[in-house]
């Protein structure tokens, strides 16, 4: 999915939903005239529905590529949006005019479900915009999903068993009321928080799916604002403020997959040059109390007497005429910090730069990736290869941890 956002598509986007809005304030009194708050329920249903496939889309495809790249941000996106998704569809059930649900749907029950859901989306957004991204060893799907459950059961519970007890937040005819308006102004102030943090971020790294997400808090801050200004449920400016929500959930889906491009662009691309780059790239997998090699690319495979067919399976020490003991001794190293771990060493009168890292396979297995470089070149006065060819590299060392 490729996209085409720019800094002045970003503006512009932006300028026009505050000019709707304003316009829409000028001329309100026209435009009622020929709204017919009838069918609202209806049209509300249908925004509502498209927020719902999109925050259930986020949510499966986060699940899913969670199991191959294990990222936490990932996780955390997925489960925002499950929660968020299940609480909307309260929210869309409880809706005045809809049939009955548990309990009859009414104001109230319909409006604290909205604000429930948007408390927790701008919580958790900000959360997936602040955060560092790091990766998790183990598998935490089914923990996030039951933790969504759990919280999404909850939340139901207590509104609807409580719904005559708790504060007003809607008076249907004359607006909204302070609490609700204190709550809506509370989620504005996260949400343009998030809107700064992911400006700044686009600014550092110029990368689109963070002007995306920018964007994005943009239509959902537009949108906390018109939710304080509405005299019911059923007018004008509750249909504008769902219609900026089903934008400002767009926006999030395509930047969650153009981010997804990338990723996978960039994993194309590396794949494509692995057999052109000059050193070697090379995967490995633990067997016992050995590394054992399970693909090999790169012109450096030239010079080791070995068909590409008989390397893999083999363990990398017998590849890289390294020490046997030092070279598994980094491999643990990097599994046990699960960090990069770059170390040198001498290999058939060559000089290598090593860098190794802990990753995951497609399977959520735990592997090594590495890559060799030749520096021989690059420091003619720091390596004699004729002084060290009959030497047995016990003195490869580590350079630094990545």
């Amino acid at each position: 999915m490729k996209s085409s956002i720019t800094e002045t598509k970003f503006l512009l986007y932006t300028v026009s939903a505050i000019f709707l809005l304003m316009m829409v304030r000028v001329f309100l009194s026209q435009i009622n005239n020929i709204y017919n708050p009838i069918n609202y329920v209806g049209i509300h249903s249908f925004l509502e529905i498209i927020c719902i496939a999109i925050s259930i889309t986020i949510f499966l495809y986060g699940i899913k590529k969670f199991s191959t790249i294990k990222s936490l941000r990932l996780l955390l996106l997925a489960f925002t949006f499950f929660t968020v998704g299940m609480i909307d569809i309260f929210h869309t059930l409880s809706y005045k005019g809809m049939p009955f649900f548990i309990t009859p749907s009414s104001v109230q029950k319909a409006t604290w479900f909205w604000v429930i859901a948007r408390i927790i989306q701008s919580i958790l957004m900000l959360a997936l915009v602040l955060l560092p991204d790091r990766k998790v060893r183990r598998d935490y799907r089914f923990l996030s999903v039951a933790l969504g459950l759990l919280l999404t059961g909850t939340i139901g519970f207590i509104i609807i068993s409580f719904e005559k007890s708790l504060p007003l937040l809607v008076v249907e005819g004359k607006g909204t009321t302070l609490l609700k308006n204190s709550i809506e102004y509370g989620v504005s102030f996260i949400l343009f928080i998030s809107l700064m943090v992911s400006l700044y971020q686009y600014y550092m790294d110029k990368r689109e799916d963070k002007l995306l997400f920018a964007l994005a808090f943009v239509f959902l801050l537009l949108t906390e604002l018109i939710f304080t200004i509405y005299q019911s449920v059923f007018d004008l400016d509750n249909f504008l403020g769902h219609v900026y929500k089903v934008f400002g959930f767009y926006f999030i889906l395509k930047g969650f997959y153009f981010t997804e491009f990338l990723d996978e662009s960039s994993q194309l691309n590396k794949g494509k040059s692995m057999l052109d780059h000059p050193g070697l790239f090379f995967g490995l997998k633990r067997q016992g109390n050995h590394f054992i090699c399970t693909n090999i690319e790169g012109e450096l495979l030239k010079d080791i007497h070995y068909g590409q067919k008989e390397i893999v399976g083999r363990p990398i020490s017998e590849i890289l005429h390294i020490h046997h003991a030092s070279m598994n001794d980094y491999c643990y190293l990097t599994n046990n910090l699960q960090e990069c771990v770059t170390f040198e060493m001498e290999f058939l009168d060559k000089f290598l730069l090593i860098s190794i890292k802990p990753s995951v396979d497609e399977y959520g297995g735990d592997v090594i990736l590495g890559t060799a470089m030749d520096m021989t070149g690059m420091f003619p006065g720091r390596f004699n290869p004729k002084s060290f060819r009959n030497e047995e590299n016990k003195n490869a060392k580590v350079v630094s941890h990545c």
